[in-house]
């Protein structure tokens, strides 16, 4: 399941989930993983009172929501440069969703970390915010670029 260079990570305390505990070093900086556990521990109180849902549901929702299938690779050739395209391994994509999230939460307007990640868990399994957006565009690369390169084999 894990390669050689890959660190193994235990689940939880909590919820005995290994998702949860990648985005808590996620969200972890200089080595502080207590708060970074509080922070996200209260993010899911905080939807758990105040939304009334499962918040390990809903944080599985939103990183499906989020999370890229298509990457690009650019591939370096003697004369140019092309991109190949190519489907993300499911670690690749959900560290990718994640860090979306972490990102588009410290943008957020709200007073607290907590509710900033809170309410960005929220937005991206409704399919709003900042992180499908960031989806979103990297589709309309992929799009475009495809169009063009069909066009220009015609």
């Amino acid at each position: 399941m894990f390669k050689k260079n890959f660190k193994f990570i235990f689940p939880d305390i909590l919820y005995k989930n290994l998702d949860v505990e990648k985005f808590i070093n996620i969200i972890m900086e200089s080595g502080k993983k207590s708060i970074s556990r509080n922070i996200v521990y209260k993010s899911f109180n905080y939807i758990k009172y105040f939304y009334k849902k499962n918040p390990i549901k809903i944080f599985s929702l939103a990183l499906n929501n989020s999370s890229p299938l298509i990457e690009v690779e650019p591939k370096k050739s003697s004369n140019y440069n092309r991109n190949k395209y190519r489907e993300i391994k499911i670690c690749r994509r959900k560290s990718l969703a994640m860090r979306w999230i972490k990102f588009y939460s410290r943008i957020r307007k709200e007073r607290f970390m907590y509710l900033k990640i809170a309410n960005e868990l929220i937005d991206a399994s409704k399919n709003k915010g900042e992180t499908i957006k960031k989806k979103n565009s990297f589709y309309k690369v992929f799009i475009s670029k495809k169009n063009y390169k069909f066009k220009k084999n015609v």
